[in-house]
């Protein structure tokens, strides 16, 4: 399955913001049973998503449930017997127990109510103790294809205070990608950007995201999809500059040579490697043609 671009954050008890998000070109949905839901409208919540995915979606839909040690966190998966569901999202994943006891509860539901599509788990990292355990917490299950993390929860539990560039960000950053790739998982989401109005800001964001090596962003407005999909999507330019190397190293090595110029850069085995990804990608994303 291809890395998510865009993975949007939805509040499941405002119908008006449902209805938005799955009418978004979201890669996927995430119906929040967390942060953004009070106390006394937990039940409300999870009654609201298991309307939603009742019905046929485009997007993927995830649930965010409660943390795993939280008095909800058994209503909230037995919510999911409904087919409609590709996964749950865990906040404050910090430890390699959450992912296995989580795996474990979602084992049984699969075996109660007879799916065939195993619940995919996406780890949300909140903490430092989160970050610091990244290899554990990323390598307990098979269910984890992706990860993530929570800038706002983040910055509350090491008091850092993230500035308009984001340089705050870097080794949290730098530490899921290294992580999600040791542990053999496709490239992580990257967190929100929270000023939804601030799209030249959220633009330089996601260049940095890409260049960083994440395959997406989480958005919280339908209007930061778009924006979001195209950044993480081969472009026409990116896509020609790859095919030129691919097709001059494919023609230099039927003469045994391995190691080329193109444009005046050296290009070897891993250059074309990279370029290779950017092609099949482009395919996937539907933007081969140059």
């Amino acid at each position: 399955m291809d890395p998510i671009r865009s993975l949007l954050l939805c509040t499941v008890t405002f119908e008006r913001h449902v209805q938005s998000a799955l009418a978004s070109p979201a890669d996927a949905v995430v119906l929040d049973l967390e942060t953004t839901v009070a106390e006394p409208d937990k039940a409300a919540a999870r009654e609201a998503a298991r309307k939603v995915m009742a019905g046929q979606h485009r997007p993927d839909i995830f649930i965010r449930i409660n943390e795993i040690d939280s008095p909800h966190v058994l209503d909230d998966l037995l919510a999911l017997q409904t087919p409609g569901v590709r996964g749950v999202m865990l906040p404050q994943a910090e430890d390699r127990r959450q992912i296995l006891a989580l795996d474990w509860m979602l084992s049984r539901l699969e075996q109660r109510y007879s799916r065939a599509r195993p619940i995919e788990i996406i780890p949300l990292i909140e903490t430092a103790r989160g970050v610091e355990d990244l290899g554990n917490v990323l390598s307990a299950s098979l269910r984890i294809r992706q990860a993530t993390f929570g800038v706002a929860d983040y910055s509350f539990d090491t008091g850092i205070r993230a500035s308009r560039d984001e340089s705050e960000l870097a080794y949290i950053r730098a530490r899921l990608v290294h992580a999600s790739r040791a542990a053999g998982l496709q490239p992580p989401i990257d967190t929100v950007w929270l000023d939804f109005n601030d799209l030249d800001g959220m633009q330089r964001s996601l260049e940095r995201s890409k260049r960083e090596g994440f395959a997406g962003r989480l958005c919280v407005h339908p209007k930061q999809v778009d924006q979001v999909n195209l950044a993480f999507t081969p472009s026409a330019e990116e896509v020609a500059n790859a095919l030129k190397i691919v097709e001059a190293f494919d023609a230099a090595m039927k003469n045994n040579v391995a190691a080329i110029r193109v444009d005046g850069r050296l290009v070897d085995l891993p250059i074309v490697r990279s370029a290779q990804r950017i092609v099949d990608l482009a395919k996937v994303r539907g933007n081969s043609t140059p």
